[in-house]
């Protein structure tokens, strides 16, 4: 089985630090990113312009299927990035990345993620709905920015 690779793109009417900030604080992402039942910062290195490296552990439920894993999360407001790596969990692979470039009506905003579950019948589950996944990961934040930033 080959990992599954969800992208998403915007443009949104706020300032891309605002934005990178927002995706960078994973501690709050239980309240609003779907399927996301806990998110736990393990460990954290503040960096500047409200930045930080760290671990977080997370938790997903689905239905009847729990999973729980652990990652490596670079914040970068400054550079407009935000990079989200596996550290330990029940994948092949996980790597995930938001851009955020200055934009005219705002901040252009690229959404990344390319993953592979250990199980394959979890994996294919999963992949047979990433198009809706995706599009309600990202509604899911739009809805987040609006609120906290509009």
């Amino acid at each position: 089985m080959s990992r599954t690779v969800i992208e998403a793109e915007r443009v949104l009417p706020y300032a891309p630090e605002d934005l990178c900030r927002l995706v960078g604080d994973v501690r709050v992402y239980p309240e609003f990113v779907p399927f996301l039942t806990r998110m736990r910062v393990t460990k954290e290195e503040p960096r500047e312009a409200g930045g930080w490296h760290g671990v977080a552990e997370a938790e997903v439920g689905w239905q009847a299927i729990k999973v729980t894993f652990a990652t490596s999360v670079r914040c970068e407001p400054a550079k407009g990035e935000v990079e989200v790596a596996l550290v330990k969990g029940p994948l092949h692979s996980l790597a995930n990345k938001w851009w955020f470039k200055p934009h005219e009506n705002g901040a252009h905003v690229r959404y990344w993620i390319a993953y592979e579950f250990k199980n394959p019948v979890l994996q294919a589950a999963i992949s047979a709905n990433k198009d809706k996944l995706a599009s309600r990961i990202m509604a899911a934040f739009e809805r987040e920015a609006k609120r906290r930033l509009g």
